[in-house]
């Protein structure tokens, strides 16, 4: 087997690991923060082993305490969002990230402006709002959060872009420690929140959402990063929003709405055009790699950033 067909296979199976994110937050059933927080802090420790054999020595910049923040709120309002909403919902609208990463990249970073990201921008939009017109009104907050996520996730990643010589792995545990520790403390601050302390069914379901199903799949993917070029890992990883309401419906038997299947496929087909066709720049390759840890505009923004 050639080299570039295993990329692309670690690739299929780091996105079908994420994919299971929307299952496994059905199946715990805990409030939003309280799963945010210990699967962000068991993630934390399923890469630490690895940022030991890859050597990876910690590193301190300012901008790395907003990339943290960026990356608390995305955690705490995406997994929210799927206990308010459709993992469906959830999932789809936090990949609108691209269309706020253009945005940001444009007006915030200075970067030209092209016509493929223009469409793409307006197609994602187009999508979004198709998915709140045919909205349940109970949805109504959970597609708000997954929104908030969306636009967070974009944030990191472009905090990302600019912490790029920094090692990929070292600012994806930073992320995920922060976020555990953070949430944590919050609930220890606001009861109301959710429980502080969870067992049995619940923690093993949590040690495998933080440690299977965001940390592990992180680990594949920066490996098939050395394989496949961004744009590829950036079509590809497009299975786990995908297969997520699937695997969802299969096992919780939660079912989509029109709506979410017609907008979900007008903003996914917005972020392939991102991938399909670029030139293999920076911009293009920031968008590919902001994914899951997904990882990076190196190999290293997306994954780093990633939460799903």
């Amino acid at each position: 087997m050639s080299d570039h067909r295993k990329g692309q296979l670690l690739l299929l199976a780091a996105a079908a690991l994420w994919s299971i994110g929307g299952a496994l937050a059905k199946w715990i059933a805990l409030p939003g923060p309280t799963m945010a927080c210990y699967r962000a802090l068991f993630a934390a420790l399923a890469l630490l082993p690895f940022l030991w054999l890859r050597g990876a020595r910690p590193s301190f910049r300012p901008a790395m305490l907003a990339m943290a923040c960026c990356f608390i709120a995305m955690n705490l309002t995406y997994v929210t969002a799927i206990t308010k909403t459709t993992a469906a919902n959830a999932i789809i609208l936090q990949y609108t990230a691209p269309i706020w990463m253009f945005l940001g990249s444009v007006f915030w970073l200075g970067e030209p402006m092209e016509r493929r990201s223009l469409v793409a921008l307006a197609l994602g939009m187009a999508g979004v709002v198709i998915i709140l017109v045919g909205r349940d009104p109970a949805d109504t907050l959970g597609i708000v959060l997954g929104l908030i996520a969306g636009f967070f996730y974009a944030g990191v990643v472009l905090f990302l872009r600019l912490l790029r010589d920094h090692d990929p792995f070292w600012l994806t545990f930073l992320n995920h420690a922060a976020a555990g520790l953070i949430g944590l403390a919050l609930l220890w601050a606001v009861p109301s929140l959710g429980p502080v302390r969870v067992a049995g069914d619940d923690l093993f379901g949590l040690v495998l959402y933080g440690g299977v199903q965001m940390a592990l799949p992180y680990v594949i993917f920066s490996m098939a990063m050395k394989r496949v070029t961004p744009q590829e890992a950036g079509i590809l990883t497009l299975l786990e929003p995908v297969l997520n309401p699937i695997i969802t419906f299969l096992t919780v038997g939660e079912v989509p709405a029109a709506s979410t299947v017609v907008g979900g496929t007008v903003i996914l087909g917005a972020v392939a055009l991102r991938y399909v066709g670029g030139d293999g720049g920076d911009d293009d390759a920031t968008d590919s790699e902001s994914a899951r840890p997904p990882a990076v505009p190196s190999p290293g923004d997306r994954n780093a950033a990633r939460s799903v």
